[in-house]
């Protein structure tokens, strides 16, 4: 069996919220010296750095909406009787399947078969449409 590993030590340990400690000024750091900006030659540009790529989760986003209980029943009925037939094994594959069939119809009608630009999630309008 293992040692049990070291216990934490909470910095916040034996303060008091109702009468805080009185803490002594300190001199602020040192200024670091700045790094040398790499020379470039006169009148060439610089490419400006790409940010560093998102750290990725081992699930994709996850997104939801609204949905009538009975249309939801129904997806998952059909979900559950055609599992052998079809392959889909989860809600999440058949919605997203079957978004995606749909967005390429509407790219295919509507924008020559090309992807729509990407929109963010608080891009589109939000709440209820105004006259309802």
């Amino acid at each position: 069996m293992s040692a049990r590993p070291e216990r934490k030590r909470s910095t916040l340990s034996g303060r008091n919220p109702i009468a805080p400690a009185v803490e002594t000024p300190q001199e602020p750091p040192a200024a670091a010296p700045a790094p040398a900006a790499p020379a470039t030659p006169a009148g060439s540009v610089t490419e400006p750095q790409a940010p560093a790529p998102k750290k990725r989760s081992k699930y994709p986003p996850k997104v939801s909406f609204y949905q009538e209980q009975e249309d939801t029943d129904r997806i998952r009925g059909a979900i559950m009787h055609t599992i052998p037939y079809e392959g889909v094994r989860s809600l999440s594959q058949f919605l997203s399947g079957a978004a995606m069939k749909e967005v390429e119809r509407l790219e295919r009608q509507y924008n020559d078969g090309k992807p729509f630009p990407p929109v963010g999630a608080r891009e589109l309008p939000q709440g209820r449409p105004m006259g309802e």
